[in-house]
């Protein structure tokens, strides 16, 4: 490979680990609410504070805005998307509908013995040693992140890479919701005891319980944030003029 072709694709690769790095760091500050919703963003302010080029943070700030974090305006002005009703049911319906093939999906793989639930077990455990052994915000933010890893690695184990990348920016789409009511002592309750019941199902070769239990306790996590006045709609901003409230699952 002649020479000037070798230092073109080492630029390439740095340009893309480079923005990778943007990319996570963006997401981990609108996600932590370091960058809150509305919060206006420049290129010229984000190539200072993150220390990079604007080839790679362009790279960055236009997957975020694929995902819908990040919002260009008419006069290219750049903000932090707003979290908002309506497209929190819009995000919480898909994942119902990916997380429920998926649990199915697996109950079908565990009957088989191609899968073992044993590794699903161990965060669940590792969620109940946070709720006796730990206190305050780090107890609940080991669960938060713990019961994130639950829903990640199940829809890995299903054996479906197209839902499990989809799943992926679903995730990151919602994470900044989950912080909502991630501090309600209601639902830290229930979502173990859900938890236990999805993974039952699935180890007693029942798909369609399985996932009918998988799509129950997403449907109980978005109702938290619609019956917790404190911290769930009084923090979403209404839907944009014209839009319509769409209709929950039943």
């Amino acid at each position: 490979m002649p020479e000037l072709t070798l230092h073109a694709h080492a630029r390439e690769s740095e340009s893309s680990s480079v923005s990778a790095w943007a990319f996570a760091e963006l997401s981990r500050r609108i996600v932590d609410g370091v960058l809150p919703p509305g919060e206006r963003i420049t290129e010229e302010a984000l190539v200072r504070e993150l220390g990079v080029s604007r080839t790679p943070l362009r790279e960055a700030i236009r997957q975020l805005e694929e995902l819908g974090l990040i919002l260009r305006q008419r006069n290219r002005t750049l903000r932090v998307a707003p979290l908002q009703s309506e497209e929190l049911v819009e995000l919480v319906r898909l994942r119902e509908y990916i997380e429920g093939l998926a649990a199915a999906e697996l109950t079908r793989k565990v009957a088989t013995g191609a899968v073992a639930t044993t590794e699903l077990r161990d965060i669940l455990q590792a969620i109940a040693d946070a709720e006796t052994r730990m206190e305050g915000a780090d107890r609940i933010d080991r669960i938060y992140r713990l019961g994130t890893v639950f829903h990640a690695r199940l829809v890995e184990l299903a054996g479906l890479p197209h839902v499990a990348r989809i799943h992926t920016g679903l995730q990151l789409a919602l994470a900044r919701y989950r912080r909502i009511n991630a501090r309600d002592r209601r639902r830290l309750t229930h979502r173990s005891v859900e938890h236990y019941r999805i993974i039952e199902a699935i180890e007693c070769g029942d798909p369609d319980a399985a996932e009918a239990e998988m799509r129950s306790h997403i449907r109980e996590a978005l109702r938290a944030y619609t019956t917790n006045p404190e911290e769930g709609d009084a923090t979403l901003a209404p839907p944009p003029p014209g839009s319509r409230e769409r209709e929950q699952t039943p």
